[in-house]
């Protein structure tokens, strides 16, 4: 027949492990339960620290007759109990030994502390022995102007000997060995890459054309650094620069009409950023292996390898408002917000575990997407469903799986900068979704109509395409802000968040 002991038990470990084990194991004393007496209905504690040992108890009631109180005496220096106090003086009658509530055993570990400290240290323990400092997940930028403290950083970087102590850093969290050789011709890529990146990016004062030009060959600059960055990336600069030698990968022909907005932008599965993307874990196996010559010729490309400059512009959530302005076509973006409708308002489960599935909104503020278009977002999306709201655009509902993932948002490739709060965007050629890419192929893109259309540049200049000229301009400023910080994540491998003094966003 039960009586209930083990039940008991469970809650005195409980109240053992709050109240007296979980502090002593912080004041670096070794402690553990040494012994659990149904009899009385008791735990025996041990601890020692540099030499000084100490036993309690702690009894699962205070009404516990005074023979285990006397027999308890023999073999602690202090009893606890848990639970209010019931005609303690009395039962504990003749017991020379203290007792009192087990929230008490913090002053009884500060005696502890006290008695077992060497002078003004406390005894060495494992904890104590020097270890590596593990790289902060985290940078927090402080300045007026945020983007200085980002090229601050990158200046740094520019240096051989910072960038290695950021490779070998990089390497070491990751459990990539490299050697001595191999650090410091990924250093040694890295600063001069971004050398290059700061000249391009940072060249005043510039013309619309020169500044396409310039944070083009920037940005591609920046790509060097981040793959030379990675632990398993190219050892040298010398092995990303043979890429280019085969192109930059991408190419671009007349669209269906002589706008500029039209102009097709294709990738290759050769050149340089087949192999970027390779470096971000992404696949180039369907990309084709020749350019198309004519438009007419796209209708035996896939249909992802290809796509217009109005469609890279879609992909901006940032020039949202100008898009929508210039052009009647859906934006390639939604914004994620959680449903407090659809959703229970805790987080657990009946059994306590965390949920594995949330259901957000994604809003497309245009109100001009198909709900069909929301199925070819990434991440582990399902159960896509248009709702009704007082909020202004199309919302759809959508259930996140995030197993592995407290929250929702982790499960989603979600992006953020300073002039969007979140994001959620359509690839280009297939699977490409790294807002930095994006934007290398929008820079490639415009690029090349400044180099080799200067009769369309001049339209958008002075003439009839002259509303592009605002697009441009304002596409130019976010990545002039957003990329440099960007890279700077990739090539440290760490968050960065970048923000005035006292701002709490």
């Amino acid at each position: 027949m039960s009586t209930g002991w083990e039940s008991r038990l469970q809650i005195l470990r409980r109240r053992a492990e709050d109240d007296i084990l979980a502090p002593l194991r912080t004041h670096g004393w070794t402690a553990e339960i040494e012994q659990e007496v149904e009899r009385g209905e008791y735990i025996i504690v041990a601890a020692e620290r540099g030499g000084h040992s100490h036993k309690v108890a702690i009894l699962y009631s205070s009404g516990t007759g005074n023979g285990i109180y006397r027999q308890l005496e023999e073999v602690v220096e202090h009893i606890f109990y848990q639970g209010q106090p019931y005609e303690v003086e009395q039962l504990a009658r003749g017991v020379a030994a203290p007792v009192s509530s087990s929230d008490d055993f913090y002053a009884v570990l500060m005696r502890w502390n006290a008695d077992s400290a060497e002078g003004k240290f406390a005894p060495a323990t494992q904890e104590d022995e020097p270890t590596l400092a593990a790289r902060p997940e985290h940078l927090v930028l402080l300045a007026e102007q945020p983007i200085d403290a980002i090229w601050l950083r990158i200046r740094q970087l520019q240096s051989i000997t910072l960038a290695k102590k950021t490779v070998a850093g990089r390497a070491r969290a990751t459990g990539v060995s490299l050697c001595d050789e191999d650090i410091r011709s990924k250093a040694e890529g890295i600063a001069y890459a971004l050398r290059n990146a700061s000249d391009y990016y940072q060249l005043q004062p510039q013309s619309v054309s020169q500044r396409i030009l310039n944070l083009y060959y920037g940005t591609l600059s920046f790509a060097f650094a981040e793959m030379l960055s990675s632990p398993n990336g190219a050892s040298a600069l010398g092995d990303i620069e043979d890429s280019t030698k085969q192109g930059h990968g991408l190419y671009t022909l007349d669209g269906d009409s002589d706008r500029i907005e039209k102009l097709v932008i294709g990738v290759l599965a050769t050149g340089f950023f087949s192999s970027w993307a390779a470096s971000m874990g992404l696949s180039s196996c369907e990309f084709p292996k020749k350019k198309a010559r004519r438009y007419d010729d796209l209708t035996g490309f896939p249909d992802q390898s290809w796509l217009t400059l109005e469609e890279l512009f879609s992909r901006v959530p940032e020039v949202a408002d100008l898009h929508r302005e210039i052009f009647d076509s859906p934006p390639a973006w939604v914004y994620p917000v959680y449903d407090q409708e659809a959703n229970p308002r805790i987080s657990l489960t009946r059994n306590n575990t965390p949920r594995t599935r949330s259901y957000v909104q994604l809003v497309d503020e245009s109100a001009r997407m198909a709900k069909e278009t929301i199925a070819s977002f990434p991440g582990p999306i399902s159960e896509i469903s248009e709702v009704s709201s007082d909020g202004p655009g199309r919302h759809c509902r959508d259930a996140v799986d995030h197993l592995g993932h407290e929250y929702w948002w982790g499960a989603l490739p979600v992006h953020h900068s300073p002039f969007t709060h979140s994001a959620l965007i359509l690839p280009v050629f297939g699977e490409v979704g790294e807002f930095r890419a994006i934007c290398f192929v929008l820079l490639y893109a415009l690029s090349i109509v400044v180099r080799y259309r200067p009769s369309l540049w001049r339209r958008v200049q002075e003439g009839d395409l002259d509303h592009m000229r605002v697009l441009i301009e304002a596409f130019l400023a976010v990545a002039e802000r957003t990329l440099p910080e960007q890279f700077l994540e990739k090539i440290t491998g760490q968050r960065i968040a970048a923000k005035q003094p006292g701002s709490l966003f």
